[in-house]
């Protein structure tokens, strides 16, 4: 079987919350593991096991690319594809107002 990452996760900074989807190969640089990887480290018998890497990425500051599509704006669809993301702190302090506080705070939807 061949498993890949439908990752969607909920991030919430200092102005609000959003829906972001990550698709495999995103997904796989912020996990440092594969679909696949991981599902072996679940317990078998368990359908309600929960990936402990997942915690990992709760809390964690990062700026993402993100894909606006017309179904973001005219359909309010709000889900939006990452396409690129980055824990440089170097970016933060260009790019982030510095009374906002940008951290990952996840909800996870099990599709592996």
């Amino acid at each position: 079987m061949n498993f890949r990452y439908r990752l969607q996760v909920r991030v919430m900074d200092g102005t609000g919350l959003i829906t972001l989807l990550l698709w495999n190969r995103e997904a796989v640089q912020l996990m440092g593991k594969t679909a696949k990887e991981l599902k072996e480290g679940l317990i078998d018998d368990d359908e309600c096991s929960y990936p402990s890497e997942l915690d990992d990425i709760i809390e964690k500051k990062l700026m993402f690319k993100v894909m606006v599509k017309e179904s973001n704006i005219y359909k309010q669809d709000e889900v939006y594809k990452v396409l690129k993301f980055a824990d440089d702190e170097s970016l933060f302090e260009k790019y982030c107002h510095p009374s906002l506080k940008y951290t990952v705070s996840a909800t996870f939807y099990k599709e592996l």
